[in-house]
């Protein structure tokens, strides 16, 4: 199997061999062999941590603008999800609220395929792949932070502009406005250690639709990976800051209709104060410490006891080092690969020889990420 590669920093093509296990078939009458394109666990934490690093390095006006455009694809996947399952007929609705809540969460991981796929930014990822990367020591905590900053700002810039555009189309009508509103009033009337908790819960399960999607190699293995983890968390009832920095404005511009206006509805200070705050520190606890600190444990340095940084101070090291710190998840994959036995040979059928099979379709594994550039 051989895929194209688009080399960013080179603007070159090249053809990569992305081959990294073999499973003997024989006796099942198929091929010799069959080739995963799945990532492990170790060299999938391996490829988030490249991702973090990627960030860390990148421009701060480009992290800010791919977080706007982040925010905008929030916002087509939530408007998808009020517009189907806030028109749903009534004869549908007397099965129960679920059938909606169903619906709506099928609906919604749209959003984070595109955000994924085209590279844009979103908080809850960020606070996932840049710890894990400065975990690691590929990157410096000030960068770290001005990332995951820039982009919470950039998520809720394109979020609510994107919901005044949805206003301003006529789109916030109806089913849709109504269900808005119902939204910002069950966001709003929570406690702030509730939602804080819910935010935990809900970035947990979306760093994992990134972790998963970083693993697959193919279109439909990464919608696969991404598509369950966001429609448990939606189904569930966790909060979800670029989510709600949509939901929870076009909830409000439709609140100060007359068609649509509640008594006692949340404004902008309830929906800040009472859920997209706490909601945003449930997030990065969940990405900080529950995936990358996690993660690293099982995969990468934490599982020495000791921070890479910590290391630098204790032990001397070369230039190269300096500039290429090496990730444990890396190490092991290429000692796991190295010790694998050889494919073993068929004897022929018509009492010939053996031909020697191509060197493309022999055993390899993956070489893991080069030290400037992910190389997945």
């Amino acid at each position: 199997l051989k895929l194209w590669h688009f080399d960013a920093a080179g603007g070159e093509q090249k053809l990569q061999s992305v081959l990294h296990e073999h499973i003997q078939f024989g006796a099942m009458g198929g091929g010799t062999t069959a080739t995963s394109i799945v990532l492990g666990p170790g060299e999938g934490y391996a490829a988030i941590v490249d991702k973090g690093e990627q960030l860390c390095k990148a421009e701060k006006i480009q992290i800010f603008m791919l977080s706007v455009y982040a925010g905008g694809y929030i916002g087509f996947g939530a408007l998808l999800s009020l517009t189907i399952s806030g028109n749903i007929d009534g004869t549908v609705m007397i099965h129960g609220n679920g059938v909606s809540g169903y619906i709506y969460a099928v609906l919604f991981p749209v959003n984070l395929l595109f955000i994924l796929l085209s590279g844009c930014i979103l908080y809850t990822g960020a606070t996932f792949t840049t710890p894990a990367a400065w975990i690691e020591g590929r990157a410096n905590i000030v960068d770290v932070a001005s990332v995951i900053i820039i982009a919470w700002i950039g998520n809720i810039v394109g979020s609510v502009i994107f919901a005044l555009l949805t206003e301003a189309c006529g789109l916030n009508e109806g089913g849709v406005a109504r269900l808005a509103v119902s939204v910002l009033q069950s966001k709003t009337s929570k406690g702030f250690g509730e939602i804080l908790l819910r935010g935990i819960g809900c970035n947990w399960l979306v760093c994992m639709a990134v972790y998963l999607c970083s693993m697959a190699q193919d279109m439909t293995g990464k919608y696969v990976g991404i598509v369950f983890p966001i429609s448990t968390f939606v189904a569930c009832g966790f909060e979800h800051y670029p989510a709600n920095a949509y939901a929870l404005p076009l909830g409000y511009i439709a609140s100060l209709k007359d068609d649509y206006k509640v008594e006692g509805s949340a404004g902008i200070g309830e929906a800040f104060g009472l859920n997209l705050i706490p909601c945003s520190i449930g997030n990065l606890i969940a990405g900080v410490f529950i995936m990358a600190c996690g993660f690293s444990y099982f995969f990468g340095s934490l599982r020495d006891g000791v921070l890479v940084h910590f290391k630098k101070r204790q032990q001397p090291q070369t230039q190269e080092e300096k500039e290429y710190p090496s990730l444990t998840a890396v190490e092991n994959f290429r000692t796991q690969g190295e010790a694998l036995p050889p494919v073993a040979e068929q004897a022929p059928q018509d009492g010939g020889t053996t031909a020697e099979p191509p060197t493309e379709m022999r055993r390899q594994v993956s070489p893991g990420p080069i030290a400037d550039r992910p190389n997945w």
